[in-house]
């Protein structure tokens, strides 16, 4: 479904339940970046966006994640710095001056499986009291949104993500 707009008119409804979801998302995802403040064993929310893009797309360049992330340049290189000072991630062999292909290190899959079980465990805290059905439409939702967010992005080349790995 192309938009979404024209096979559902706007109406007072629809736009109420929009603003709906989006509160609660944005909810969550603050939510989720104070947990991650809370222990020093964790990534923050960003770092783990990015050790996790580069688990995804071993041998991207800082450059393929600025334009996924729709990031300045300097902003994402900034970033990577502190994971590489942290020995979370590393350069590869390739590129050409200062593009070097990226690949997470030992450590930072470890930091990077310890946040998300983190976030895991929240979240099966607070939806234990829902139906396997429930959970499954979540799960669904939650996918539909990803793809079509994700729709268009630049991906790395020769990097492909790998279905349910996020």
């Amino acid at each position: 479904m192309a938009g979404g707009t024209m096979d559902h008119p706007r109406s007072d409804v629809r736009n109420a339940d929009i603003g709906r979801a989006y509160t609660e998302l944005s909810r969550i995802t603050r939510r989720a970046s104070i947990r991650a403040r809370g222990t020093e064993s964790v990534l923050s929310v960003v770092d783990q966006s990015l050790v996790d893009f580069i688990v995804q797309h071993e041998g991207c360049m800082a450059i393929d994640i600025a334009r996924y992330l729709r990031l300045n340049r300097s902003t994402i290189s900034r970033q990577l710095s502190g994971l590489l000072a942290a020995g979370l991630i590393r350069t590869t062999d390739g590129g050409t001056g200062n593009a070097k292909p990226l690949a997470a290190t030992e450590a930072g899959c470890a930091a990077l499986e310890r946040s998300v079980q983190l976030h895991r465990d929240a979240l099966d805290e607070r939806i234990a009291s829902w139906s396997d059905d429930d959970i499954a439409l979540l799960a669904g939702l939650l996918e539909r949104l990803g793809a079509s967010d994700e729709a268009g992005l630049p991906m790395p080349n020769g990097a492909n993500r790998q279905p349910g790995s996020e």
